[in-house]
């Protein structure tokens, strides 16, 4: 092809830079033209407001023949005491006086001229405090300096100095706010805390600057703790501590902050010479090596919805007919979708093993439809209840009725699984509930009931896959033989099978088992020197639906040798009453001897007992499983020697009994 670029065309290319050095100098010279544009351009503005500020002094001065008009300059206003400081009296007297000085009033007006202007600058409530001679102002004799002095004296009588003195020590460098400007307003606060500057030295009894070294200790600090930037505190404090002043401070604030401006200048600098670089190699005509940019010139190439050559018609289009697996639209392939990829969901695995006897018969009741039972597959490594569609007539439901599934459900193998929605409904069995989700399968081998549904409904233990049953392995014929017991078991049900289980430790109740005797020698109750016998002849009256009760547990213990009738005729030396009570919740009679009036004179024998902090301390790490056993007539299982039987003889209405 003939080369038809111009001569001048090709010229300038031959003079755009290609050295690094020359492409700064380029890069230096534009931001130099830039720089003086934004120079000339300021001095135009400065211009304009100049003139319009000559023509506002000519204004005010009064000049009857001049036609100038301008905007006047505004009276600053000082605000209102509840809401003034001393630094923003200050700021205001300043205003003020600046104000003054440039329309020149101060020459021409009188004394009730100038204190008309100073009410003007007033808020309402400092003229009603004037008027009312709250200030204690004399209109005749008082300047406005004067004025301006009671207004301050008032402002320091009425504002606490530590308000400004808690804003001075709450006050942080802002956002963007440059070092200079964050030093000047601390020290225009500090200034109206109410310190003294020059204080009388308790060393020197002089005025002798102390006070200004305090000050600037106070600014140092509060300068430094309200540093915005880390960076900037951290090498302030890295200074030593005696060496660290208020200017050691300012000085290393200002060369830090405008390092970083330097910096980011420089790091601007560098992203505008590399868009001049790739300006210039555009114009050379050169061919970007940058990988992207092949991608980005091969996606032209290519179909945007079958991600081949690019087809002279649509209709050549062979994904034209193709569903995306992505969005789900047709016209395109999955990884030429624009769309946004589809968010995670739910993945839930669903087990598929099965045999003729692991089936449960359970009830699945939706709402007041009409239900019956259905056999289900407990499979404990499904994470979801399931039921297939052919399933539905039976748990009172229709396909119609079921809500959006947004799980995804996935097979043993993870295959996925399509869902037809998902129903509540609550699944009873022997009279447990679990209410859960059902989710609905066109197809497959038949109700499968969760994990969680397995322990809801007590077909396996709630801390499956543990052990909650041990045997012995060394002698498997002893074992126990006690069947698992779940937590579902009522109390009832537990206490018949154990009862079943063990009929020689809980025998029925019209039977008599003897108990048997604890180890060890009898026990002997000793008294103190000197104890009379205690003698309580008056037997105390039994209910009358009581009494018989009470005299066949006093003939079963007769039989079981735990007690013995005292022989007609004999005279007990010791004799204590019996006290009937009712048992705890029940209307049943218990059982009871008043010994009381013989404990005072019984010698309490010393039996080491560890407190219950103790007996936790030696249970082994990682138990998880405890038993509490209560003996059964513990007291009765205790002999005694004959003289203290003798002691504890108590009467009953059908004579005298001993232990």
């Amino acid at each position: 092809m003939p080369n038809t670029r111009s001569e001048g065309a090709m010229k300038e290319e031959d003079q755009t830079p290609t050295d690094p050095v020359q492409l700064m100098m380029a890069m230096m010279k534009e931001m130099k033209e830039e720089a003086k544009k934004r120079e000339d351009q300021l001095m135009r503005q400065l211009q304009e407001q100049a003139q319009d500020f000559a023509a506002a002094l000519q204004t005010n001065r009064g000049n009857a023949g001049g036609s100038t008009k301008s905007k006047k300059m505004d009276v600053p206003v000082l605000k209102c005491p509840e809401d003034i400081n001393l630094a923003d009296f200050r700021d205001w007297q300043q205003r003020f006086a600046d104000y003054t000085e440039v329309q020149k009033i101060m020459e021409e007006c009188t004394l009730s001229g100038r204190q008309s202007l100073l009410r003007s600058g007033l808020d309402p409530a400092w003229t009603k405090l004037w008027s009312t001679g709250i200030l204690e102002i004399d209109d005749r004799k008082d300047d406005i300096n004067d004025i301006i002095k009671k207004i301050l004296h008032y402002i320091r009588e009425h504002r606490n100095p530590l308000l400004d003195r808690k804003e001075f020590l709450e006050r942080n460098q802002h956002a963007g706010e440059s070092i200079d400007v964050y030093y000047s307003a601390l020290k225009s606060i500090d200034e109206s805390c109410g310190y003294d500057v020059n204080p009388t030295c308790k060393v020197c009894d002089d005025a002798c600057g102390h006070g200004d070294e305090l000050q600037q200790e106070r600014l140092r600090d509060r300068l430094i703790c309200g540093l915005k930037d880390q960076a900037i505190q951290q090498k302030v404090l890295a200074i030593p501590f005696k060496d660290l002043t208020l200017k050691k401070a300012l000085e290393v604030c200002r060369v830090e902050a405008a390092s970083k401006e330097t910096q980011a200048s420089l790091n601007k600098s560098e992203r505008q010479v590399n868009r001049l670089k790739e300006r210039s190699s555009y114009k050379k005509g050169k061919i970007d090596n940058n990988p992207l940019s092949k991608s980005a010139q091969k996606a032209d190439e290519r179909c945007s919805n079958c991600g081949r050559k690019k087809h002279q018609k649509p209709d050549q289009c062979w994904a034209r007919d193709k569903d995306c697996n992505n969005c789900g639209k047709t016209g395109h392939l999955k990884h030429m979708c624009r769309s946004e990829p589809k968010k995670e969901v739910n993945r839930m695995t669903i087990g598929q093993v099965k045999t003729s006897d692991d089936l449960v018969k359970i009830t699945a009741k939706i709402g007041n439809a009409d239900h019956q039972e259905v056999e289900w597959l407990p499979d404990t490594g499904a994470e979801c209840d399931v039921i297939t569609a052919d399933c539905l007539k039976k748990v009172g439901t229709k396909v119609k009725d079921l809500r959006k599934d947004k799980a995804e459900l996935c097979g043993p193998d993870q295959g996925r699984l399509k869902s037809l929605g998902k129903v509540t409904a609550t699944l009873e069995r022997e009279g447990m509930k679990y209410k859960t989700e059902l989710h609905v399968l066109e197809k497959g081998t038949g109700p499968i009931l969760s994990k969680a549904g397995c322990i809801a409904l007590g077909l396996i233990p709630t801390g499956w896959p543990h052990v909650v049953n041990k045997l012995s392995l060394s002698s498997p014929d002893e074992g126990n033989g006690v069947d698992m017991l779940l937590k579902s078991q009522s109390a009832a049900s537990i206490r018949e099978q154990l009862f079943q289980e063990f009929p020689e430790v809980f025998p029925p109740d019209d039977e008599v088992l003897p108990l048997k005797p604890m180890k060890g020698p009898p026990m002997k109750i000793e008294l103190l020197p000197g104890t009379s016998p205690i003698r309580r002849y008056r037997c105390n009256t039994i209910p009358l639906h009581w009494q018989d009760k009470v005299k066949a547990h006093l003939e079963t213990m007769v039989q079981k040798q735990i007690i013995e009738r005292v022989p007609q005729g004999e005279a007990p030396e010791w004799l204590f009453s019996m006290v009937v009570v009712p048992k705890a919740g029940t209307d049943e009679p218990r059982v009871t001897v008043d010994f009381s009036p013989l404990n005072p004179f019984v010698k309490r024998p010393m039996y080491p007992c560890r407190v219950p902090a103790e007996e936790v301390a030696q249970i082994p790490p990682g138990m998880t499983h405890f038993t509490v056993l209560d003996g059964r007539h513990g007291y009765w299982q205790v002999l005694l020697d004959k003289p203290s039987s003798k002691i504890i003889t108590f009467n009953t209405p059908w004579g005298c009994s001993v232990t």
